[in-house]
């Protein structure tokens, strides 16, 4: 099968790494257009890889008509471009989290399965390579059984939500939560975000196999001397997985296992098995392992699937992604993180919103849609926008789009 064509929406800052990535995929896309609401944007990405620069979607379809889309606009953009490539019967990749409400992620998996398209989200925390390493060894059942997780960040919970999913095996069923806001001096973070408060959350979800995981999340992001309290700690029944909690982070990871004679004779002190990583003369990642005793599973590892094209380990969570719209389009298969899945996580966090809400008692999963919490979202779309979000997609595409 010839390349796929793929076109980019959204040259951001997040948009740049999608599409530098694709390029890097040589075998399974060719870059056809990049659009984008700002025309200086749209020309300057185009430019890079010397292709067509659009500024309306519509226009860009229909003249490129792309085999995959690339979806990095804001989210509360990202049914309105959904549901237009699904009823262009066109596949896409659309960036986190999939959309701000239940009902607006209902509208877009359930139009994307009427028109047989793919809808995958980028959620691609769980590919991280030291996750998909740690997820290795929790699968070979290095420490035991896996019965608690927790995860210290400093952003976005269902990042750190979607990766203790993968962690414990398990489907969440029931979501408490905790929060507090303070007011801070106003600041704009390292991201051009601007704060007038600081938030923190603190999320305790049950899994169906009796599991526990722990989320807390902010927006500190180290800003005002505060620590940024990154970590990653699995616990299973012989021993911890420890790594950071950041996604663009590595180094320092450790298994903490006790062998037969550690739990027999040294009081079940574990012993420490640093993480440790192999590169190539040119700096591309060959393979993180561990050597572990051989009563633990001897020397176990993760190789890079991406060795030979050279994408670098900070990148190769966003490969597999686009890799995975990629195979689920040639060979007629799911996404390796459906809309369904995208769904998933970002209910945990909606789940988390409504237990305080509730006094912090626990919400039971899986959650329906809230009409209040759908209205809300609809009112503030149509007064900064000035047109509904629902009522006529195609409207919205061209009045939202252009108004980012």
């Amino acid at each position: 099968m010839s390349r796929l064509k793929y076109a980019l929406i959204g040259y951001g800052r997040r948009g740049r790494s999608h599409i530098e990535t694709a390029a890097a995929l040589k075998e399974t896309f060719e870059i056809v257009a990049v659009c984008d609401a700002h025309p200086a944007s749209a020309e300057d990405g185009a430019a890079q890889f010397n292709v067509n620069a659009y500024t309306d979607v519509r226009e860009m379809v229909d003249r490129e008509k792309p085999d995959v889309c690339d979806v990095v606009v804001p989210a509360e953009l990202h049914h309105v471009v959904s549901c237009y490539l699904s009823h262009c019967g066109i596949h896409h990749n659309v960036e986190t989290p999939l959309a701000p409400t239940l009902g607006l992620m209902d509208l877009m998996i359930e139009i994307a399965a009427e028109q047989n398209v793919k809808l995958q989200t980028s959620e691609n925390f769980p590919f991280v390579p030291v996750e998909q390493f740690v997820c290795k060894l929790l699968r070979e059942n290095v420490i035991g059984p896996v019965h608690k997780c927790y995860r210290l960040f400093s952003t976005t919970g269902y990042h750190g939500l979607a990766a203790i999913r993968c962690r414990l095996d398990a489907a969440p069923v029931a979501v408490s939560s905790i929060s507090h806001t303070m007011p801070v001096v106003p600041y704009v973070d390292h991201a051009k975000r601007d704060f007038k408060a600081e938030s923190l959350e603190f999320y305790a979800v049950n899994f169906d196999n009796g599991a526990l995981g722990i989320a807390m999340v902010g927006n500190k992001n180290s800003r005002l001397g505060r620590n940024s309290l990154v970590g990653f700690e699995t616990c299973g029944e012989r021993g911890t997985v420890v790594t950071n909690g950041n996604q663009g982070a590595s180094g320092g990871e450790t298994v903490h296992v006790c062998t037969a004679e550690d739990l027999a004779e040294h009081t079940a002190t574990a012993q420490i098995y640093e993480f440790q990583r192999e590169y190539t003369a040119s700096k591309v990642i060959k393979r993180i392992f561990v050597e572990l005793p051989t009563e633990l599973g001897g020397t176990i590892e993760w190789k890079n699937p991406y060795l030979e094209v050279g994408i670098q380990e900070r990148n190769i969570s966003l490969a597999t992604m686009l890799d995975g719209i990629g195979r689920a389009v040639r060979e007629d298969i799911d996404p390796i993180w459906t809309g369904e899945m995208g769904r998933e996580d970002q209910e945990m966090v909606l789940a988390a919103r409504r237990s305080i809400g509730v006094d912090r008692r626990p919400v039971a999963l899986p959650l329906p849609p809230d009409p209040s919490e759908e209205k809300a979202f609809d009112r503030i779309f149509e007064e900064r926008f000035g047109i509904h979000p629902r009522e006529d997609l195609e409207a919205a595409l061209a009045v939202n789009f252009k108004a980012r």
